[in-house]
């Protein structure tokens, strides 16, 4: 008798046991090298090495899985550069406005869109659409991009990294690397920075206002001191 009532318990607790470790395991979240901070996809763009070389020489980096929506086009101005390894040693120096859009954001997939454009004669432009992943939480985020590029004549792919605050117009606090990853022509490097370089910029007085339209307006010429684009070797 005893070992029925003892094989009856053990049947009843079973499918409580098969129920618990199925939803374990449904709310398992998988992770890369670069841990359980950031979404999976994100480890397709950026190794932890390259990550923690970005954090060592001054670049925000916003872990996390529940980024805010960025979608809109912002103004990052004026362009600072807090770290260079060109060799050129631009640190400390002011470079061309750029505008930047972030569009069709997906939450669940950790994807968005980015573009940006040099406003002084927009003659550097680029961005990806396929290999763009964000990161985040609360109201702050950072978006990882292998992104394709043409400044001047010279077509280019960069690791671009932007982190910042959102703040549901403009953003705040906004910094952005490039690395650049290659390039087509321009062996001597004297339109762009050398393969491998790394520069680091923020938005110098911490906000970048919220634009109506990506285009660059002819009035946002007017007062401009032409500077250099941002992978600019000179």
């Amino acid at each position: 008798m005893k070992s029925l009532l003892k094989l009856s318990s053990l049947l009843l607790l079973f499918p409580l046991l098969f129920v618990a470790c199925k939803k374990k395991k449904q709310d398992e979240t998988p992770s890369g090298p670069l841990g359980p901070k950031y979404p999976m996809v994100v480890n397709n763009v950026i190794t932890p090495e390259i990550l923690e070389s970005l954090k060592k020489n001054g670049m925000t980096i916003n872990s996390g899985t529940t980024p805010p929506t960025i979608n809109g086009v912002f103004l990052f101005s004026p362009a600072y550069c807090t770290f260079d390894n060109s060799g050129s040693n631009r640190q400390g120096t002011y470079f061309n406005d750029y505008k930047v859009q972030f569009k069709n954001q997906s939450t669940t997939d950790y994807t968005v869109s980015m573009e940006y454009k040099e406003l002084n004669n927009g003659t550097d432009i680029g961005g990806d659409n396929n290999a763009t992943y964000i990161s985040g939480e609360n109201n702050l985020f950072t978006v990882f991009s292998q992104s394709k590029g043409k400044s001047g004549s010279i077509n280019y792919v960069a690791l671009d990294v932007i982190s910042g605050e959102a703040t549901g117009g403009s953003m705040k606090n906004m910094i952005w690397s490039k690395y650049l990853v290659s390039k087509e022509g321009d062996d001597a490097n004297i339109f762009l920075v050398p393969v491998g370089t790394t520069r680091i910029f923020t938005d110098k007085d911490g906000l970048s206002a919220s634009q109506n339209t990506f285009d660059v307006l002819p009035e946002q010429f007017k007062g401009l001191i032409k500077k250099a684009s941002l992978m600019s070797a000179k």
